[in-house]
């Protein structure tokens, strides 16, 4: 079993997000994991010639030619690492309510259809994902309105994005390790969360 860790720790050593990581690969460390790090890569934006490409190549069914093509190697390069993988963990800190914009940008990097997602069939079936995130507050995870507490996007994007993928399971692990006389008692509920994904999905 293979698994892809794509993160995004813009704090370094002082993430607050890190620590979720940790406990996930203290749990998987005699695991097959593979590290795509954002902070180290960069994910290509579409622009008016990589997204005609994209249309030509896979909504057109058309074959592209050298130049073409080479428009979207990384994202084919992401895409294939992507689907080799049976388990993609994803960790990275809330901005803003919601998922911080490289985390998106490798996204729509490498959601392409006929790819990874097609209207009639569920391209990443077989494969489960699990999204590992720290925010300032502590937020609903099961609604999203605009009543707080209910300002957890990366619950609502991640459930659809994933579930629109064809995944089998997407799991959401989320809270806030601002407040340092909280801090302790949160991470061990983490761990306990994150021990519970790892012992279904490993076991």
């Amino acid at each position: 079993m293979k698994t892809l860790v794509v993160k995004y720790l813009p704090s370094g050593e002082y993430s607050k997000s890190k620590k979720l990581l940790d406990l996930f690969l203290e749990e998987t460390k005699n695991q097959n994991i593979a590290v795509l790090d954002l902070l180290k890569t960069q994910v290509p934006l579409f622009d008016e010639n990589s997204i005609q490409a994209y249309y030509k190549r896979n909504y057109g069914g058309q074959t592209l030619d050298k130049n073409e093509a080479k428009l979207l190697e990384k994202n084919d390069q992401l895409i294939a690492q992507l689907k080799s993988a049976d388990l993609l963990v994803m960790a990275y800190p809330m901005h803003n309510f919601g998922i911080p914009a490289p985390v998106k940008a490798y996204l729509d990097a490498v959601i392409f259809k006929g790819e990874t997602f097609d209207s009639d069939k569920k391209m990443m079936a077989g494969k489960k994902v699990l999204t590992l995130f720290t925010s300032a507050g502590i937020y609903a995870e099961d609604k999203f309105d605009f009543n707080y507490p209910n300002w957890n996007s990366i619950a609502l994007n991640t459930k659809a994005i994933f579930s629109y993928m064809g995944f089998d399971e997407s799991e959401i692990i989320g809270t806030s390790l601002l407040d340092e006389t909280k801090k302790e008692e949160r991470l061990k509920v983490m761990k306990e969360k994150i021990e519970q994904v790892v012992k279904k999905w490993y076991n």
